[in-house]
């Protein structure tokens, strides 16, 4: 059997790490759950969430982003996390159950699709990379509103994410793009 590998990356939020495994966690998005949420679908989030420190995990298909208590130090946290995800990868339990999503009928308009293209293509994969995720809410009257998640989600540099990268590499992509809204 292989030695499974977690490494354990900051990210740009003080509060948050990535796991990062060479297991497939989920096949593809993203996954969020909170100490309130119901995880009676993701096994992974209820061992994690048991942590007094957890407030917060994101399951991607290669890595786990926990975001803790500003009142509590990553010693011995990040280890004790690293330990639990290890012993959940060797139970063989998957990280997310499928549930039966509703499906959204909902048709996207051209200018909405090139916008979710970009995202899919150019801005979650980077936003990926510091732990987080970017989910899309709608595009009205020139508007992007979007939603930052996992580590991303309470950075402090979220805003200039945001404003700085995203919204500017939106609008010089599709000159419909006038701003963003932060949901």
């Amino acid at each position: 059997m292989n030695e499974t590998l977690i490494r354990v990356i900051e990210t740009p939020n003080p509060d948050a790490y990535m796991f990062r495994v060479q297991e497939v966690l989920v096949p593809s998005g993203t996954h969020e759950f909170g100490k309130e949420d119901n995880t009676e679908h993701s096994p992974l989030a209820k061992e994690l969430l048991h942590f007094e420190e957890v407030e917060l995990v994101l399951i991607a298909p290669r890595f786990v982003t926990i975001r803790k208590s500003p009142d509590h130090a990553w010693t011995p946290l990040a280890s004790q996390i690293s330990e639990a995800l290890l012993k959940f990868l060797q139970s063989g339990e998957m990280a997310v159950l499928e549930k039966k999503e509703t499906v959204n009928t909902r048709e996207y308009s051209e200018i909405e699709k090139q916008i979710l293209q970009i995202l899919d293509e150019e801005i979650r994969p980077a936003v990926a990379q510091d732990g987080g995720d970017v989910v899309f809410h709608g595009f009205e009257d020139g508007i992007v509103k979007l939603e930052m998640i996992g580590a991303c989600g309470t950075c402090p540099s979220s805003s200039l994410t945001l404003q700085g990268y995203i919204e500017n590499y939106l609008r010089e992509e599709i000159e419909e793009v006038e701003g963003i809204m932060q949901i």
